[in-house]
């Protein structure tokens, strides 16, 4: 089972790694983990009240790339409210407040709810979005 969420997290932090940052995007920002030095740099435009072409750039571990995939994946062309909703709702199940996953693409870091340590990084693209629409 294992073998499963870590497959599916790799495929996660492979898409992010095929992102394009785009220093020109009007929504830009960049998050910082100081406890591992994990960083992440988030672009965006909004257009018809949407979250579209996101651009992202990660230096850190494979949880951190896989959370910014995870972003890639469940984000583009939502609204910013959306946006930001998605990144609560993902920080209460990966923290264990809630019990069930938001939707099947977060229960993928299933394994990752117990290492409580490394929760920032799975949602550090997600903070670097919501410093972005601030």
């Amino acid at each position: 089972m294992e073998a499963l969420y870590q497959k599916q997290i790799l495929e996660l932090a492979q898409q992010s790694r095929l992102s394009k940052f785009n220093n020109t995007a009007p929504f830009q920002a960049t998050f910082y983990n100081p406890t591992c030095g994990d960083k992440v740099e988030v672009s965006f435009t909004i257009k018809n009240a949407s979250i579209q072409k996101i651009g992202i750039k990660v230096s850190g571990c494979a949880l951190c790339e896989a959370g910014a995939g995870l972003l890639l994946k469940i984000v583009d062309g939502v609204s910013p409210e959306k946006a930001r909703q998605t990144r609560t709702t993902f920080s209460d199940w990966i923290t264990n407040q809630i019990a069930v996953p938001p939707n099947d693409e977060m229960q993928k870091f299933l394994p990752v709810r117990t290492i409580r340590n490394r929760h920032k990084c799975v949602l550090l693209a997600f903070d670097a979005m919501c410093k972005a629409l601030d």
